[in-house]
């Protein structure tokens, strides 16, 4: 096989935090492949907040087009037209970056592969399905798993920061100036998202109100700057309000690109376990990440080694759940607003001695 005549298929579902956390994988396919003709196979956002994978990776670098499908049909037609598509294209190889599968899972994907005139596989083999390797009771951290998933590639070094770089464009970069430019360069400034998709990760609205109306004494010549999705706007002005009304709510404003180009200018972010924490890991900001106990702790932590992650594990920690009615949300409700406090200023405090902040 020459990598330099392949044309490749990448296989990627998921949003937000799904797409950073395969950032380190999709950057071993554009090295393993220099000069492939790469195409992105992906689904359509499910959710109207949820950001398109294109619009996260950019349409320049990681691929030259995109396939995508609506997730869970069983449409006959749909799969049809998508094997049609792929055979077009004529694509010799396939590169799996999808979530834990069932065998089952991992052989009707090779089928459906074979079908589209695919020969090689990579990150399809039965090894890759279901739990890692061990007995170990933490869940794997998925960007371990899925560079385990593609070892055919050779190996992928986690925390070599470049294969975490966005290649955010200087445009991109210049959109984020503008969007900032109400707040003097050299002002420290504290990212703040309350977005989430599950109502089990929801720290509450009350929460975050008394954590910024009680750090505003404390940091008083910081800026607060809100980003997420335009339906997050209203709830974030009460934040806003709470800190005095002294920073910017750019909910809805914003492109992921853009808005990761803004979380580069922080000093510290502060959120639930979402897509914008994943977005401030990869630009290299310190995140205070306030957990539910939905998963296991580790698998969706986010990169680096400056984070705070807030988690409470309780007896029903590892339940999955996106609505949890019966247990009142215990887990992540169990988190004091002093605790979230003293780990967004212990993170400051880091920074500042170690001449982050000059």
């Amino acid at each position: 096989m020459k990598k330099n005549e392949n044309k490749v298929l990448i296989y990627r579902l998921g949003s937000l935090g799904d797409t950073v956390m395969a950032l380190p994988c999709f950057h071993k396919v554009k090295e393993s492949f220099p000069d492939a003709d790469l195409t992105l196979l992906t689904n359509r956002p499910v959710a109207t907040k949820a950001a398109p994978l294109e619009t996260i990776l950019g349409t320049d670098y990681f691929f030259n087009r995109v396939l995508n499908y609506p997730v869970g049909t069983r449409n006959p037609v749909v799969f049809a037209d998508l094997i049609w598509k792929i055979r077009s294209l004529k694509i010799d190889t396939v590169v799996s970056l999808m979530s834990t599968r069932s065998q089952l899972a991992v052989k009707r994907d090779r089928f459906f592969f074979k079908a589209a005139g695919i020969s090689q596989f990579i990150g399809l083999s039965d090894d890759n399905a279901d739990s890692p390797p061990g007995n170990s009771i933490e869940t794997e951290w998925e960007a371990v798993r899925l560079a385990r998933q593609v070892n055919a590639l050779g190996p992928i070094p986690l925390d070599d920061n470049r294969y975490w770089d966005l290649r955010l464009t200087a445009f991109e970069l210049q959109l984020a100036e503008q969007a900032l430019y109400t707040i003097p360069h050299r002002t420290p400034i504290i990212a703040v998202s309350i977005g989430t998709k599950n109502q089990s990760n929801d720290w509450e609205r009350n929460n975050w109100t008394q954590l910024f109306e009680q750090l505003r004494a404390s940091l008083s010549g910081w800026r607060l700057v809100l980003i997420g999705a335009a339906e997050e706007a209203e709830r974030s002005n009460t934040i806003l309000e709470a800190w005095g009304g002294k920073g910017l709510n750019l909910c809805g404003k914003l492109t992921p690109r853009v808005s990761a180009a803004v979380l580069k200018r922080a000093s510290v972010f502060v959120g639930h376990d979402s897509g914008p924490m994943h977005l401030a890991a990869s630009v290299g900001t310190p995140c205070v990440g306030i957990f539910s106990a939905r998963n296991l702790p580790g698998r969706w932590f986010p990169r680096g080694t400056r984070n705070r992650i807030i988690y409470h594990r309780t007896e029903c920690a590892g339940c999955g759940l996106e609505i949890c009615l019966e247990q009142q949300k215990k887990c992540i409700l169990s988190i004091t607003v002093n605790e979230v406090q003293k780990a967004i200023l212990e993170t400051i405090s880091i920074r500042t001695q170690t001449g982050f902040l000059a």
